[in-house]
């Protein structure tokens, strides 16, 4: 499909024109996005950075990688292997059903991130508020038992949408063979079958809704504590704050930094998915030309987290730092393993 400009339908002309950039542009996105999640993992499991604020961003890492690994072959196949014609290459049976496997995959990685990035944002209030003096957060193994648990409530709350997803066969005379496609939401109709609105009610409600609302909430009580203890701070101390005062107050600014990301790229989704159950059409004339944006938005959101870790955390640069070195240290040893005469067989040779 060659992107054309149509002025009485400018939204599906700009579907059209993203399409032919997103495979691309999700690609780079995607493995930028494997290689820093990885190095986020290694660098938040490190002995001296365990704490339930790094389990559960390491948690939040996992979720990013699978998506990131997930969207991989999805872009390669549906978006540079092929364009949007209706082919049996294209719609086979067995990418149509890597379809189904990659979508509520997707769902369940997004949905464990978003409600991790909420227990997260819980946490961290409970830590900093003005009347905790002292109280502490959540153990490690605690906070591991939540990121399972997280896991798995993800899961079940996506198995209404996996029941409903299904695949049917249409026959092409063109090419006389079978193409396979994903049955069509059943949302937004005056049909509406009953396991389909308990799939509205559990995913957008209990997945986007209510964690956006929540991760608002506590993001917006983080924002307003530590305004109130650098005021604090500053009548008590002049604006000379302890080191302590400003590695939590940095630690507090980086996961606010996480929030707003969250906030920024789930509320507009979350908003066109309730259009989209409630207004007959809204799915196919409004959310399908902008679900690429989306899914750009989404991945953005899964890559980004290294920059904010290295910007704003000194520990994880400093932890980082230090793997690098001994990755450098361990390539040197290997090399003089592999090439122990290397400077001697070249004086030779000269």
């Amino acid at each position: 499909m060659v992107c054309q400009w149509n002025e009485s339908n400018q939204l599906e002309s700009f579907g059209y024109c993203y399409w032919d950039i997103h495979g691309w542009f999700s690609l780079i996105i995607c493995i930028y996005g494997v290689i820093t999640n990885i190095i986020n993992i290694m660098v938040l499991t490190k002995k001296s950075m365990l704490n339930s604020i790094n389990l559960i961003l390491t948690g939040i890492a996992v979720s990013d990688l699978i998506t990131m690994l997930s969207y991989i072959p999805f872009a390669i196949h549906f978006y540079l292997m092929n364009d949007l014609t209706v082919t049996p290459q294209r719609y086979s049976y067995g990418w149509i059903v890597f379809m189904a496997v990659h979508m509520n995959l997707t769902l369940t990685t997004h949905t464990v991130s978003i409600w991790l990035a909420v227990i997260m944002a819980i946490l961290r209030y409970i830590f900093v508020r003005p009347t905790s003096r002292g109280s502490k957060t959540l153990d490690n193994h605690s906070t591991f038992l939540v990121i399972i648990f997280s896991y798995i409530g993800s899961a079940v709350l996506i198995i209404p949408n996996c029941i409903t997803t299904g695949i049917k066969e249409i026959y092409d005379p063109t090419f006389n063979a079978s193409l396979y496609r994903l049955n069509p939401p059943a949302i937004g109709k005056n049909d509406t079958d009953v396991m389909a609105l308990v799939n509205f009610w559990l995913y957008p409600v209990a997945g986007k809704m209510i964690p956006i609302v929540l991760i608002s909430i506590f993001g917006g009580l983080l924002l307003h504590t530590l305004r109130e203890t650098d005021k604090r701070g500053r009548r008590l101390k002049g604006g000379n704050y302890g080191s302590q005062h400003k590695a939590h107050r940095r630690t507090t600014m980086m996961l606010l930094a996480v929030i707003v990301m969250y906030i920024l790229s789930e509320v507009p989704q979350a908003i066109l998915v309730i259009l989209s159950a409630c207004v007959d059409g809204f799915f196919i004339k409004v959310y399908g030309p902008l679900s690429d944006l989306i899914d750009s938005v989404a991945l953005i959101n899964s890559a980004v987290n290294f920059v904010m870790y290295c910007t704003m955390s000194t520990q994880f640069r400093r932890c980082l730092m230090e793997m690098i070195h001994h990755w450098l240290q361990f390539i040197r040893e290997k090399s003089k393993v592999a090439w122990p005469n290397k400077e001697t067989s070249e004086a030779t040779f000269v």
